[in-house]
């Protein structure tokens, strides 16, 4: 997530769909799963401008949108009414809407009506922007969703002398802007142990497309693009971000990150994010301090750089503790043996060591074996 002192100055962005990675049709997976792409050979019927209105939510004020550009039309879809009407999952319906935005930069002044309908179409033959791997999604025994700014790295450095000197790559947008980025310590490590671990990894910005595809273009693991890394499963970014109305469940009035996309139970999926703001999933969030490059990179305080450089390793082994609990709890889901490290979780692990006298570790074990002790919801 981004600090928003540090964001001011970013609009969102112009960019033609070539700036973007090039759509790739994705695998169908497994048959029975909430993954499952829509058929192929299915055509999208025909639709009018009727169904685009009804498609698409109220719009909300400019004002109340850091990303919100009024000359472009970013609408936001009501993902349910997609997946109901056209038989999508919600992976694919949320796509559609992604597709609907980028066509929507690509030709700004293009018939809305068109837009749609090839967004539909890409969405109902299981075309992808992001190289998704859906089967593996389907079937990895946990996924881990992090977020990109200030949780995997820092693009926006307070002092640019600092960002000139210590920096992992450099990413050039499609205005030929370029960013100097600096990548939390330890990230190829945790992505080799998760995947080592059996999990996938799924990267998740709320910042700008063509951003976020820029730095995913310039950053690099092992001499190969992150994307090709084989922990990555998939990566969303800004137009990924959906609301929900009231009638599909509690009302999202904020662009968030909706974690049934990669998991439709919310059972095998957490997300690392130093933000939950955009977030409502939240036993299922692991909140994570800032990583602030201009702090790591100037600090002369040892701790101070201790603990920036053991933030993703402490995660991981987290992960690591909590699927040997379920390997001597096999009816444990990944997220309830991992649900003391969340947020919600240390809320009710701390509530049961003060009134019960137990130590921790037996406040962790308490909660495992009754996840309903931690609250759903803030």
């Amino acid at each position: 997530m981004l600090r928003l002192a540090r964001r001011s100055s970013l609009v969102p962005l112009l960019a033609c769909l070539a700036a973007c990675a090039p759509p790739k049709a994705t695998p169908v997976p497994p048959a029975g799963s909430d993954a499952a792409a829509p058929c192929p050979a299915c055509e999208p019927p025909p639709v009018d401008d009727s169904e685009l209105a009804a498609m698409t939510l109220a719009p909300r004020p400019s004002w109340a949108d850091k990303y919100a550009n009024p000359e472009l039309d970013e609408r936001f879809f009501d993902i349910a009414k997609l997946m109901s009407t056209h038989g999508l999952d919600r992976a694919h319906a949320v796509e559609l809407q992604n597709h609907y935005r980028d066509l929507a930069r690509a030709d700004p002044g293009g018939d809305p009506q068109a837009r749609y309908a090839e967004a539909l179409r890409r969405a109902t033959e299981g075309v992808f922007e992001d190289p998704r791997d859906l089967p593996r999604l389907a079937t990895a025994p946990f996924v881990v969703v992090f977020d990109l700014d200030e949780t995997l790295y820092d693009q926006y450095f307070e002092d640019p002398a600092v960002g000139e000197a210590c920096h992992d790559f450099v990413s050039t947008d499609a205005k030929g802007k370029q960013r100097t980025v600096k990548l939390n310590p330890g990230v190829s490590e945790a992505f080799d142990r998760i995947h080592a671990l059996g999990g996938a990894v799924v990267l998740f910005s709320a910042n700008v497309d063509d951003t976020c595809w820029a730095n995913a273009s310039a950053w690099s693991m092992d001499g190969k693009p992150v994307l090709e890394h084989p922990a990555v499963a998939g990566m969303l970014s800004n137009s990924h971000l959906v609301l929900q109305p009231k009638t599909d469940g509690d009302p999202v009035v904020e662009p968030s990150k909706d974690l049934r996309v990669i998991d439709l139970d919310l059972e095998r999926t957490i997300i690392v994010d130093d933000n939950p703001l955009r977030l409502f999933q939240f036993r299922n969030v692991r909140v994570y301090k800032k990583f602030q490059a201009d702090v790591y990179c100037t600090t002369a305080d040892a701790s101070t750089k201790k603990a920036y450089e053991q933030g993703l390793k402490t995660v991981v082994d987290e992960i690591d503790d909590s699927l040997r609990y379920m390997k001597a709890n096999p009816d444990t889901s990944f997220v309830d043996a991992y649900l003391p490290y969340t947020d919600l979780g240390l809320r009710a692990v701390a509530w049961l060591m003060a009134g019960t006298r137990r130590s921790r570790a037996e406040a962790i074990s308490l909660l495992r074996a009754h996840p309903e002790l931690a609250d759903e919801e803030y």
